[in-house]
């Protein structure tokens, strides 16, 4: 990354075996100034009146979740939803991995909170496990579902990573890019990646795709 490091912060589980912790640990390991809103923990539960949200949020570029989280419990549910409200408050852009939950059965429900804050997210990220299992649910062909979504949620970015194939599928307001990334790499460490390059880069076309680009690192 060039200049200063991008800003981020994630809301993750306590023990830190969620996707939102892993992409927030492949961005520490990218240079980005990032920090976990929850500190590490085996305990699950956490009192959520003490987070200073502001001061987490404030001057972040990126605030990162996953739909498995919201299902972990009351105290991160409250948490899920509280940090959208704060990140639309101070500025800070939405990162949402809709990831496969421990019970696939949960799938429905979790998605079903992403569309209720669907207005708040500025990137959406569909996991590659995530992908046919939502696709069955909206009833998209799997090829299609990144474009209906964006045009039906009007999110500026949408988007998906196949890590066996090393490819990238971005779906945005001036179309769609299919970017060859050149190597395998896990979808954490590609989506960290696109989002230290992206305040880089900038949000038209060639940047989004030259972002995606070089975001394995």
């Amino acid at each position: 990354m060039a200049g200063a490091p991008v800003g981020i912060v994630g809301l993750g589980l306590r023990d830190r075996s969620d996707r939102a912790s892993a992409i927030l640990e492949s961005s520490i390991e990218l240079g980005a100034d990032a920090q976990f809103i929850i500190e590490r923990s085996e305990i699950s539960e956490f009192d959520q009146g003490l987070i200073d949200w502001r001061g987490m949020l404030d001057s972040r570029h990126w605030l990162v979740l996953s739909t498995s989280c919201l299902l972990e419990g009351e105290s991160m549910k409250w948490a899920w939803g509280s940090s959208l409200t704060f990140a639309e408050l101070e500025g800070c852009k939405s990162v949402m991995v809709v990831d496969m939950p421990r019970d696939s059965g949960r799938l429905e429900e979790a998605w079903g909170s992403v569309i209720e804050r669907i207005r708040q997210i500025h990137l959406l990220f569909i996991g590659p496990k995530a992908m046919k299992a939502l696709a069955e649910l909206e009833g998209i062909e799997e090829g299609n579902l990144l474009g209906e979504i964006r045009s039906r949620s009007l999110v500026p970015i949408v988007c998906s990573f196949d890590p066996e194939k090393g490819v990238a599928s971005i779906s945005h307001a001036l179309g769609q890019e299919i970017i060859e990334v050149g190597k395998e790499v896990g979808f954490e460490r590609w989506l960290a990646g696109f989002l230290c390059e992206l305040p880089q880069s900038g949000s038209g076309a060639s940047g989004i795709a030259s972002a995606a680009g070089s975001a394995s690192g």
